[in-house]
């Protein structure tokens, strides 16, 4: 069964950021204005756009973060082999829906729910009929700790139901688990739909005009339906200056109507732009081709980016199965010539020959491939210390510790001079050690870590020496160490992402 996304991508989407979660795929929660979203099952995989995305997964060595997950991920039945198994929520246990102890809503009465239909078609039917907007619920209503939050405290309420039934069509497109975590029947629509508008996580909440046209992003927010409504009417109001734009472009010509188109996609998150606005962001090319406006390079590049994307995934779906994975990697070689000359589509198609040779077990290819790319030295910081950790989880993953071992000490030579990068492969080097059962070399490099990160690192590096080696070496930290304490229900209010990693352009809402 199929959730949103493939896992291939995922591990290149991983590599495209910084890693903070040292070899475990990707980090926890990225902050981005005030929206929660949770992770959906794995595997899940997120097309790039021109903003870093980030997509989550799960790793079986010890993390690197400063940043608390609150992701619910239970497994599936085709789970790709490497990916850790995860700890079910328990349906039975309360206290697992309340992770960070906000106060609970008001008792609901059940029958909200009457107002929700679960047909895209016909929820485009009724928007032109009534003139509203279309919002869409991507929810995995069973298991999702903060699509059951969202439910309670907005979508349930009074409050919600009245702003909603002026201002939309409501549409849930669930995503259910069994209880032994595995997936229920999913509507082909929602697959559809989830294929189409990749979002990163559980819930997602998207808002479509009333032709289909997704114009806005979001995800949990606390606070209730009043400021719920305010959050979402805010992009509604962006929408609005959408179509004043476009009115206006219908009466101008040339370059003047490129900067007019450009005036209203610039109320959309970009990663919304494809497919929906593509024959706008065509029509600006056109419009200003000799590039008067410096418009036609920016499109350009955009739709280019989306272009190889659309052809990396649909190689990416030729993958299950296949039994002549050169035929796949022929195929990525024409799709690297066809959109060469860019450092970052140029990385992807590394990363994504390196996961396709992984699938595929071809793991000293994998390192070839590796090494040859570390070699340009054009090649971004960023990238070449995922390049290094891409290997790090490979080889680990097929168990060649001594192999994942040369790796890291070249890794620590390479960033020197970097101190965060020299640290996390530290680690990396200690648990290579302990796993090959040279546990004094091991704290050793626990230690050398320490000292590289100092007193702001002490606190997770001592956590990790326990996960790792089952005990800590070093002294308690100091307590200026420590995270200082929070009062329930204020500051721990839960760690917020949204599918770009980058802040929002705009003092907008960021799009989920």
């Amino acid at each position: 069964m199929k959730f949103p996304r493939c896992f291939l991508l995922c591990a290149i989407l991983c590599a495209i950021t910084l890693p903070i979660s040292l070899l475990s795929g990707c980090g926890g929660a990225e902050n981005v204005e005030e929206t929660t979203t949770v992770a959906p099952p794995p595997p899940v995989s997120v097309a790039p756009s021109e903003d870093n995305q980030q997509a989550a997964a799960t790793g079986d060595m010890p993390g690197f973060s400063d940043e608390p997950d609150f992701s619910d991920t239970p497994p599936t039945a085709d789970q790709p082999p490497g990916l850790a198994d995860v700890t079910l929520p328990d349906p039975d246990e309360p206290a697992g829906l309340d992770p960070l102890r906000l106060p609970e809503p008001a008792p609901v009465n059940r029958a909200w729910r009457e107002e929700w239909i679960t047909s895209f078609e016909e929820a485009k039917a009724r928007a032109q009929k009534e003139n509203k907007d279309i919002l869409i619920n991507f929810t995995g209503s069973e298991w999702c700790t903060w699509c059951i939050r969202l439910s309670q405290e907005v979508f349930s309420q009074p409050g919600f139901a009245e702003y909603a039934k002026k201002n939309y069509i409501l549409v849930e497109a669930d995503f259910p688990m069994g209880p032994t975590g595995q997936p229920k029947a999913i509507d082909p629509q929602h697959q559809e739909l989830s294929d189409t508008y990749e979002f990163q996580g559980f819930p997602t909440i998207m808002l479509f005009d009333k032709q289909g046209r997704p114009f806005a992003q979001t995800g949990y927010q606390p606070g209730g339906p009043q400021a719920y409504n305010a959050h979402i009417e805010e992009f509604r109001s962006a929408r609005v200056d959408r179509d004043t734009a476009f009115a206006a472009a219908d009466k101008l010509q040339g370059t003047e109507r490129a900067k007019k188109l450009d005036d209203a996609l610039g109320n959309l998150p970009s990663d919304l732009l494809f497919p929906a606005y593509e024959s706008v962001v065509e029509e600006i090319i056109k419009l200003d081709e000799d590039n008067v406006a410096e418009l036609r390079s920016q499109y350009e590049d955009r739709l280019a980016n989306h272009q190889f994307m659309a052809r990396i995934q649909a190689i990416e779906k030729q993958i299950p199965g296949s039994e002549n994975p050169d035929a796949i990697l022929a195929d990525i070689a024409k799709v690297a010539k066809e959109f060469g000359g860019n450092p970052r589509r140029s990385f992807v198609v590394t990363m994504f020959q390196i996961n396709v040779l992984n699938y595929f077990d071809r793991i000293d290819e994998v390192l070839a491939v590796a090494a040859a790319a570390l070699k340009n030295e054009s090649l971004d910081n960023d990238y070449r210390s995922n390049l290094f950790m891409t290997q790090l989880r490979i080889l680990n993953q097929a168990e060649r510790q001594e192999d994942a071992l040369t790796i890291a000490n070249n890794a620590i030579t390479q960033f020197k001079n970097d101190d965060s990068m020299t640290m996390q492969f530290m680690i990396a080097r200690a648990d290579f050690l302990h796993r090959l059962d040279r546990v004094e070399e091991g704290r050793q490099a626990i230690a050398e870590a320490r000292k590289v990160g100092g007193p702001a690192a002490a606190f997770q590096i001592d956590q990790i020496e326990q996960e790792i080696f089952g005990s800590i070496s070093s002294s308690k930290p100091a307590a200026n160490t420590l995270p200082e304490p929070t009062a329930p229900g204020t500051a721990e209010k839960p760690a917020t992402t949204t599918s770009d990693s980058a802040p929002a352009e705009s003092s907008k809402p960021a799009a989920e």
